[in-house]
Protein backbone atom coordinates (compact mmCIF):
# COMPACT_ATOMS: atom_id res chain seq x y z
CA UNK A 1 0.00 0.00 0.00
CA UNK A 2 3.48 2.00 0.66
CA UNK A 3 4.35 1.29 -2.83
CA UNK A 4 1.33 2.49 -4.23
CA UNK A 5 0.83 6.24 -2.42
CA UNK A 6 4.28 6.98 -3.12
CA UNK A 7 3.94 6.12 -7.12
CA UNK A 8 0.78 7.97 -6.90
CA UNK A 9 2.03 11.02 -4.40
CA UNK A 10 4.79 11.17 -7.57
CA UNK A 11 2.56 11.12 -10.72
CA UNK A 12 0.40 13.77 -8.78
CA UNK A 13 3.83 15.97 -8.70
CA UNK A 14 4.64 15.47 -12.34
CA UNK A 15 1.53 16.34 -13.06
CA UNK A 16 1.58 19.70 -11.01
CA UNK A 17 5.13 20.23 -12.28
CA UNK A 18 3.92 19.89 -16.13
CA UNK A 19 1.04 22.08 -15.26
CA UNK A 20 2.75 25.00 -13.88
CA UNK A 21 5.78 24.78 -16.18
CA UNK A 22 6.18 26.76 -19.56
CA UNK A 23 8.10 27.50 -22.24
CA UNK A 24 9.13 30.99 -23.86
CA UNK A 25 10.08 32.09 -26.83
CA UNK A 26 11.80 35.39 -27.77
CA UNK A 27 10.82 36.46 -31.62
CA UNK A 28 12.29 39.45 -33.56
CA UNK A 29 9.91 41.02 -36.40
CA UNK A 30 12.08 43.42 -38.51
CA UNK A 31 10.33 45.63 -40.78
CA UNK A 32 12.35 47.27 -43.73
CA UNK A 33 12.90 50.18 -45.72
CA UNK A 34 10.87 52.64 -45.10
CA UNK A 35 8.01 52.03 -43.18
CA UNK A 36 7.40 55.43 -42.19
CA UNK A 37 8.62 58.77 -42.99
CA UNK A 38 7.83 62.45 -43.47
CA UNK A 39 9.73 63.50 -46.04
CA UNK A 40 8.61 67.40 -46.28
CA UNK A 41 11.13 70.06 -47.06
CA UNK A 42 10.98 73.19 -45.45
CA UNK A 43 9.43 75.91 -47.82
CA UNK A 44 12.21 77.71 -50.43
CA UNK A 45 13.83 80.20 -47.52
CA UNK A 46 16.70 80.80 -45.71
CA UNK A 47 19.02 77.39 -45.05
CA UNK A 48 22.14 75.50 -46.22
CA UNK A 49 21.85 71.62 -46.79
CA UNK A 50 24.39 70.17 -44.33
CA UNK A 51 23.93 66.38 -45.37
CA UNK A 52 21.81 63.36 -44.70
CA UNK A 53 22.49 61.77 -41.11
CA UNK A 54 21.80 58.42 -39.55
CA UNK A 55 20.96 57.46 -36.00
CA UNK A 56 20.50 53.41 -34.88
CA UNK A 57 18.15 53.82 -31.56
CA UNK A 58 18.81 51.74 -28.51
CA UNK A 59 15.18 50.71 -26.54
CA UNK A 60 13.26 53.33 -25.90
CA UNK A 61 15.69 56.02 -27.21
CA UNK A 62 14.27 56.58 -30.60
CA UNK A 63 13.02 60.04 -31.88
CA UNK A 64 13.60 63.81 -33.66
CA UNK A 65 15.53 64.65 -30.49
CA UNK A 66 18.28 62.15 -30.78
CA UNK A 67 18.30 62.42 -34.61
CA UNK A 68 19.07 66.11 -33.93
CA UNK A 69 21.98 65.63 -31.81
CA UNK A 70 23.70 63.43 -34.15
CA UNK A 71 22.88 66.38 -36.74
CA UNK A 72 25.20 68.18 -34.39
CA UNK A 73 27.63 65.93 -33.93
CA UNK A 74 28.23 65.78 -37.59
CA UNK A 75 27.35 68.85 -38.46
CA UNK A 76 27.97 71.56 -35.71
CA UNK A 77 25.75 74.01 -37.36
CA UNK A 78 23.10 72.09 -37.78
CA UNK A 79 19.79 73.93 -36.69
CA UNK A 80 17.43 71.37 -37.69
CA UNK A 81 16.35 67.52 -39.17
CA UNK A 82 14.39 67.37 -42.26
CA UNK A 83 13.00 64.75 -44.58
CA UNK A 84 12.86 62.22 -41.54
CA UNK A 85 12.79 58.54 -42.65
CA UNK A 86 12.34 55.30 -40.50
CA UNK A 87 14.11 53.09 -42.14
CA UNK A 88 13.70 49.66 -40.27
CA UNK A 89 12.22 48.66 -37.46
CA UNK A 90 13.40 45.68 -35.03
CA UNK A 91 10.61 44.41 -32.53
CA UNK A 92 11.29 42.38 -30.07
CA UNK A 93 8.16 39.85 -28.22
CA UNK A 94 8.51 37.38 -25.61
CA UNK A 95 6.32 34.74 -26.48
CA UNK A 96 5.34 32.42 -22.74
CA UNK A 97 3.42 29.15 -23.47
CA UNK A 98 2.35 26.97 -21.18
CA UNK A 99 1.14 23.48 -20.81
CA UNK A 100 -2.40 24.09 -20.47
CA UNK A 101 -2.54 25.89 -23.58
CA UNK A 102 -2.30 29.87 -22.60
CA UNK A 103 -0.20 31.68 -24.34
CA UNK A 104 0.68 35.47 -24.14
CA UNK A 105 2.78 37.77 -26.08
CA UNK A 106 4.45 40.68 -24.65
CA UNK A 107 6.63 43.31 -26.35
CA UNK A 108 10.01 43.78 -24.86
CA UNK A 109 10.97 46.65 -26.66
CA UNK A 110 11.87 48.52 -30.54
CA UNK A 111 14.70 49.47 -32.41
CA UNK A 112 14.77 51.79 -34.80
CA UNK A 113 16.81 53.12 -37.78
CA UNK A 114 16.40 56.65 -38.74
CA UNK A 115 17.67 59.16 -41.51
CA UNK A 116 17.26 62.69 -42.26
CA UNK A 117 18.53 65.67 -43.90
CA UNK A 118 20.54 67.89 -41.62
CA UNK A 119 20.24 72.16 -42.39
CA UNK A 120 21.37 74.84 -41.25
CA UNK A 121 19.41 78.10 -40.82
CA UNK A 122 21.50 81.31 -43.02
CA UNK A 123 19.05 83.99 -40.57
CA UNK A 124 18.24 83.38 -36.90
CA UNK A 125 14.93 82.10 -36.54
CA UNK A 126 12.35 84.07 -35.67
CA UNK A 127 9.47 82.75 -32.85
Amino acid sequence: MKKHFVLYLLLVSVCILMLFSSCTTMTSEKRITPYSASVSFPAEGPYTVLGRVSYVSSQGTAGYRELLQQAKIKYPSADDVVNILVDSEDTFNVITDSFTGAKQTSLVGSVYSMSGIAISYTTPLQD
